[in-house]
C-alpha cells in the first residue's frame, strides 16, 4: 500500500500535542521513537488509527509509534513539522534513568546505517559461500576487491557512527568526522603498529586500535558536543565560525585517545565480556534465555541495549555468538504465526497470519508479534518457548553469525564461513527446530480468537452452550452499515495495515453510492481534513472508525464533501460525508469502505456479515463486550 507519509506525519503531531509537546523524535529500522513533554493526554487508540501507523509502544521513556519499513519516510516528514529542542530533550532524557538514556542514544545513533551493516555482513557470506564452492578465486582482484569492500563498514564504523552521534548530541557533523578520521587516519594506526612509545605534553598515549569500535566516538562525541557549544559562546562571533571547530578538533582528539578512547574501550570490553562469560559458562544456558527472550525486548523496544555487545564481538572475535541464538527467536514466531493460519477457521486471521508468517521468515516480526500473536497472547508464549529451545540448540552447536545481520531467510549467508560447516549446519537445525515447534505448539495449546467464526477450544456443542450463556454475562451490541453496498471480510480488503487487523477488527463494504451516515448515536471524535475517514464513539464506548477508500488520503479532499465537523454529536443515521464514487475510481483508487472496532482491547469477539448485500443501518456486524 502507498501510503502518503506527509499526512501520517501531519496527525501524527497534531495527536501527540504537536510541536509544543514533542522534544525530540529518533527512529530505529521500524520506530518512530518520541520524547515527549507530556504524555498523559495521548489518546493511543487515535494514534493507531492514523493511516501508516501499526501500533504504539510506550517504553524506555519513549513514546515508540510503529510505522514498519516506511519509518525513515515518515520520520522525514515529522522533522519537517517540528524544531527539536536539543536542550530541553537531554534535560527529559534524565528524568526517565540512565538505562532509559542510554537505549536512546544507541538506538538512535545506530537505527540510521542499520541496513548499511547488514548489507555488508551479507556479502561477507556470500563470499564464504563462494570459496568453499570453489566458485572465486581468492587471490583475484575479484575477490580482494569484494573482499575489502565487505569490512569498509565496520573498519570505518566509528566514522558513521560520528555522523549519528553529532546529530544526536547537537554537534558539527564535520568537526565530529574529523575526531572520527583521526582515530582510523593511516598515521595514527602506523604508530599503533610500531608499538613505540608516544607521548602527548609528556602523558604517555595508550596505542589502541579504534576501528570497528563502538564506546569510544560515542563518548568522545559526547563531550566535544559540550566543548564546542563552550568555544561557540565565549568565542566573538567575527571569529567563532574558523577557531570554535578549531579548539574542539584540537582538545578532542589528544583528549579521546588518552581518556576517552581507552575508558570506552574498557567500558565496551566489560559489557562484551560479561556476556563472552556467561556463554562460555553454558552456551546452551545462553542460547535458551536469549532465545527466549529476545522477542520480549522488541516489544518492549529496549533490545537497542545489545548493539555494542554484538558490533564488539564482531570487531573483536571475528564473529558474533549473540546472533547465532537471536536468530531463533525471530523464527520460532513465524512458526506461531503459521501455527495460527493452519488451526484457525476465521477467513479473516487466516489471511493476516499467513502474511504475517512469511514476513517473520524475512526477519520483519512486527506483523506477527502485533497482529497475530501479541493480540491471541498464547501463540506469542509458543513462539517464546519454542525460541528457547532452538536458543539452546545453537547455543549446543556453537551457532555464530560472522558478519553483522538481521536474522532471516536473505541474511542465512552470513551464518556461514568455510571450515564452520558444524555451526552453520547448527544455525540452520536450531532456526527449522524453533519453526515448526511454535507452530506446533501453537496448533496443541489453541488459543481463544477475537473473531466469530471458531472457538478453536470448544466442541460444537461446547460453542452453543457458551454463546447462550454469554448472551446473558456478555453485551452484545449490533452495528448497522454507515453505507448501501456488499460486505467483504477484512482480510479481503487491499491494504495490508487494515487487512491484518493491526488497527482493529470489522468489514470492508463496496459502496453502492457516494454516501456515509451514522451507523449509531454518538460523537464525532475524528473528522479528518480531507473528509476521507470519520471516527466516532458510540455510547457503548465502541470506538469505530469509518474509512473510505484506499489510500484516498492522497486526493487531499478532492471528491469528499463532510458535512460534520469534529466533536459534533451525531444521531444514527445522520448524513456524515458525501463522496464522489466516478472520481475517486477515474483517480485509480479503491473505493471499498473500511468500518472497523478500533478499542478491540474491550471488545470479546465480533460476528460479520461477511458475503451480505446491505442497506444502510442493515446489520452488518454483531460485538460482544
Amino acid at each position: 500500500m502507498a501510503i502518503n507519509y506527509e499526512i501520517t506525519a501531519r496527525e501524527l503531531v497534531k495527536e501527540l500535542g504537536g510541536d509544543e509537546n514533542i522534544i525530540n523524535v529518533t527512529h530505529c529500522a521500524t520506530r518512530l521513537r518520541f520524547i515527549l513533554k507530556d504524555e498523559s493526554g495521548i489518546d493511543s487508540a487515535k494514534v493507531a488509527r492514523i493511516p501508516g501507523v501499526i501500533t504504539t509502544v510506550q517504553a524506555g521513556g519513549q513514546y515508540q509509534v510503529v510505522i514498519g519499513n516506511h519509518v525513515s519516510d515518515a520520520y522525514a516528514q515529522v522533522m519537517k513539522l517540528i524544531t527539536v529542542d536539543e536542550t530541553a530533550a537531554v534535560g527529559e532524557k534524565k528524568k526517565t534513568g540512565i538505562v532509559s538514556g542510554i537505549i536512546d542514544v544507541i538506538s538512535s545513533i545506530f537505527a540510521p546505517f542499520l541496513y548499511t551493516l547488514a548489507a555488508c555482513g551479507i556479502l561477507q557470506g556470500i563470499l564464504g559461500i563462494f570459496v568453499a564452492a570453489n566458485l572465486i578465486d581468492t587471490t583475484g582482484g575479484t575477490y580482494q576487491i569484494l573482499n575489502f569492500i565487505s569490512w569498509t563498514a565496520f573498519t570505518f564504523l566509528p566514522v558513521l557512527i560520528a555522523v549519528t552521534a553529532s546529530k544526536k548530541f547537537n554537534m558539527n557533523t564535520f568537526v565530529a568526522l574529523v575526531i572520527a578520521c583521526a582515530l582510523v587516519c593511516p598515521d595514527y594506526i602506523a604508530m599503533v603498529n610500531a608499538g613505540d612509545p608516544v607521548y602527548f605534553l609528556g602523558i604517555r598515549v595508550q596505542l589502541l586500535s579504534y576501528t570497528s569500535s563502538v564506546i569510544p566516538i560515542i563518548l568522545s562525541i559526547w563531550i566535544a558536543s559540550y566543548v564546542q557549544r563552550f568555544w561557540d559562546k565565549v568565542l566573538p562571533i567575527v571569529v567563532r565560525n574558523l577557531f570554535s571547530p578549531m579548539f574542539t578538533i584540537t582538545i578532542m582528539v589528544p583528549l579521546t585517545l588518552l581518556a576517552c578512547g581507552p575508558v570506552g574501550n574498557a567500558i565496551g570490553g566489560a559489557i562484551g565480556g560479561a556476556y563472552n562469560f556467561l556463554y562460555g559458562l553454558s552456551p546452551i544456558v545462553a542460547g535458551l534465555i536469549v532465545g527466549g527472550l529476545w522477542e520480549i525486548l522488541v516489544i518492549f523496544g529496549v533490545h537497542w541495549g545489545i548493539t555494542p555487545v554484538t558490533v564488539g564481538n564482531y570487531a573483536n572475535l571475528g564473529y558474533d555468538t549473540f546472533t547465532g541464538l537471536q536468530a531463533s527467536a525471530v523464527f520460532s514466531q513465524a512458526g506461531a504465526a503459521l501455527g495460527v493460519f493452519l488451526k484457525t477457521k476465521d477467513k479473516d486471521m487466516k489471511g493476516v497470519s499467513l502474511s504475517a508468517a512469511i514476513t517473520g521468515l524475512f526477519g520483519i516480526t512486527e506483523p506477527a508479534i502485533y497482529g497475530v500473536n501479541l493480540r491471541l497472547k498464547k501463540p506469542m508464549i509458543c513462539g517464546c518457548i519454542a525460541g528457547a529451545v532452538g536458543g539452546a540448540i545453537g547455543g549446543a552447536f556453537r551457532a555464530v553469525s560472522w558478519g553483522y545481520n538481521m536474522p532471516g531467510i536473505a541474511t542465512l549467508p552470513a551464518y556461514f564461513k568455510a571450515g564452520y560447516e558444524r555451526q552453520f549446519i547448527g544455525l540452520l537445525i536450531s532456526i527449522l527446530v524453533a519453526f515448526v515447534l511454535g507452530m506446533v505448539l501453537t496448533m496443541i495449546v489453541g488459543f481463544e480468537e477475537t473473531g466469530a467464526d471458531t472457538d478453536n477450544k470448544l466442541t460444537t456443542d461446547a460453542k452453543a452452550d457458551t454463546k447462550a450463556d454469554a448472551k446473558t454475562d456478555a453485551e452484545e451490541i449490533t452495528l448497522g452499515s454507515p453505507v448501501r453496498g456488499k460486505v467483504v471480510n477484512i482480510s479481503e480488503v487491499k491494504d495490508e495495515v487494515f487487512a491484518s487487523k493491526a488497527m482493529g477488527d470489522g468489514v470492508g463494504i463496496c459502496p453502492a453510492e457516494g454516501k456515509i451516515y451514522a451507523p449509531c448515536d454518538g460523537t464525532a471524535e475524528t473528522v479528518f481534513e480531507t473528509g476521507h475517514a470519520v471516527g466516532i464513539t458510540d455510547e457503548n464506548g465502541l470506538e469505530l472508525l469509518i474509512h473510505i477508500g484506499i489510500n484516498t488520503v492522497e486526493l487531499n479532499g478532492k471528491g469528499f464533501t463532510p458535512h460534520i465537523e469534529q466533536g459534533a454529536k451525531v444521531k444514527k443515521g445522520d448524513l456524515l460525508v458525501e463522496f464522489d464514487l466516478e472520481e475517486i475510481k477515474k483517480a485509480g483508487y479503491d473505493t471499498t469502505v473500511i468500518y472497523i472496532v478500533t478499542n478491540m482491547d474491550d471488545v470479546s469477539g465480533i460476528t460479520t456479515e461477511a458475503g451480505k448485500q446491505v442497506n444502510v443501518a442493515e446489520k452488518v456486524m454483531e460485538v460482544r463486550k
